[in-house]
């Protein structure tokens, strides 16, 4: 009955899906555009670029984009013959899909072995069923591939530990035990450039949590990981290598959100960071206008990846613009850290806040849509205090995965976006929470119900 279940919420889930991704999205974002031109310059020229005939006069860089959509997009374009965008959107729907039987899985694993049910059928809901998700997929967006990939990954992860000094198993079984989970947060890396850095920092908490299998197992174990994640990001990185001249890892994109994030004037809103700029510095609205009067542009050119541009080519001239935003983020921080420590803390106590509580206003505008995306959120945060307190090794990977997220929110862009791409894992927690408060009501109904001894 419960895997009927199952069934039901998947193809319930896929169905959605389906449909968002068969129409797309009337209001395609600037991100998804941007991905769909770069897999067309792949696709027809053979060049990591945007291309196309939306593409506007004063681009961002293509590198400032993670790399592992539109590679993936280009090689169904290259398949397909033509750049159909509703093939690729339909294929990106198939494989997120997968990130509802995952939750299911990770939520049963994770929940007592006394009651799984609840926890991996409200797990897999969440996924299935959250708005947010089912939007994305009328777009080319990386937020559902790479909670699918994540989820994935630490799905392997755990089913890897459990084998891990099992007797009589193949040493190539084990090996290859091992290279999943690495390949498969590679991958994530490839779609989410910040998750390289929360791939390291699960590679060692791993291999913390396995210390008591012995020496050397759990350096082959977090060895073989790692192996499996540079082999996915290396080729990539010797590419922009040679394109560049200097090491930069898989997008030139970190140096713009650092500045963003340590713009203390917006309150941690990303979204007032370029009016405030602007207002501050009118030479460049008149710069911006100067090039639209050649150009023929309008308003909706003047965008935030361009201004800051111009403000990293004024502020340090001949540096490429990614360092000189990044230095000057840096130099924000620490400003503050000096002049105001404590408002420093809040500001990023406060950022941390807008992450995950906030959530996107297409599905918390509404009271019902905050209040239900608040809900789900107060029960992952139950579910975490459960996993705590039954002392579950689990706990750890997780945990570390949650502060990782929540530290590059709070130091980057704050957006709630980036909970998409944990939502899997969320969904997971809230499965737990949800599950402790049915058993907490189904007890206190049965002592209820039950006759009172007569004397």
């Amino acid at each position: 009955m419960r895997l009927l279940a199952l069934v039901l919420v998947v193809i319930a889930g896929l169905a959605l899906r389906m449909d968002a991704a068969w129409h797309g999205s009337a209001d395609n974002l600037p991100d998804s555009a941007a991905y769909e031109r770069i897999a067309r310059g792949l696709h027809e020229d053979g060049v990591f670029a945007q291309r196309g005939p939306d593409t506007p006069a004063h681009p961002q860089p293509a590198t400032n984009y993670s790399p592992g959509l539109p590679l993936a997009v280009a090689g169904v374009f290259d398949l397909a013959g033509n750049d159909d965008v509703r093939l690729a959107r339909i294929l990106l729907a198939l494989v997120t899909t997968l990130a509802i039987p995952f939750a299911w899985l990770l939520a049963r694993r994770l929940a007592p072995p006394e009651d799984p049910g609840v926890a991996g059928f409200v797990a897999a809901a969440a996924v299935a069923f959250y708005p947010c998700l089912i939007a994305d997929a009328g777009m080319l967006l990386t937020e559902a591939l790479a909670g699918t990939l994540l989820t994935g990954a630490l799905l392997a992860m755990l089913r890897a530990r459990d084998k891990l000094g099992r007797p009589g198993r193949p040493r190539a079984l084990l090996a290859l035990d091992w290279l999943l989970p690495g390949a498969l947060l590679g991958l994530t890396a490839m779609v989410r450039p910040e998750y390289l850095l929360i791939s390291l920092v699960l590679i060692g908490v791993m291999t913390v949590i396995c210390r008591s299998r012995g020496f050397g197992p759990v350096l082959a174990s977090g060895g073989l990981m790692l192996v499996a994640l540079l082999l996915v990001i290396t080729p990539w990185m010797t590419r922009n290598l040679d394109q560049s001249g200097r090491l930069v890892p898989l997008s030139t994109g970190g140096g713009q959100t650092l500045f963003t994030g340590s713009y203390l004037a917006s309150a941690g809103d990303p979204l007032e960071v370029m009016p405030d700029v602007l207002a501050h510095h009118p030479e460049l609205s008149r710069r911006i206008q100067a090039q639209n009067a050649a150009s023929g542009e309008g308003p909706e050119s003047i965008t935030p990846e361009r201004v800051l541009a111009l403000l990293a080519a004024e502020r340090m001239p001949g540096v490429p613009a990614d360092l000189a935003l990044a230095r000057i983020g840096r130099e924000n921080y620490l400003r503050a850290l000096r002049e105001d420590p404590a408002g420093l803390l809040g500001y990023f106590a406060g950022k941390s806040a807008r992450i995950w509580w906030r959530g996107r206003t297409d599905l918390t505008g509404t009271a019902a849509g905050r209040a239900f995306h608040m809900s789900l959120v107060a029960g992952a945060l139950v579910g975490l205090l459960l996993l705590a307190f039954r002392r579950r090794p689990e706990f750890w990977l997780i945990f570390a995965l949650a502060a990782g997220v929540t530290v590059i929110g709070a130091v980057f862009v704050a957006s709630p976006r980036r909970t998409l791409a944990f939502w899997p894992v969320i969904a997971c927690l809230t499965g737990l929470g949800f599950s402790l408060a049915f058993r907490l009501a189904r007890d206190a109904v049965a002592n209820r119900l039950r006759p009172v001894p007569i004397a």
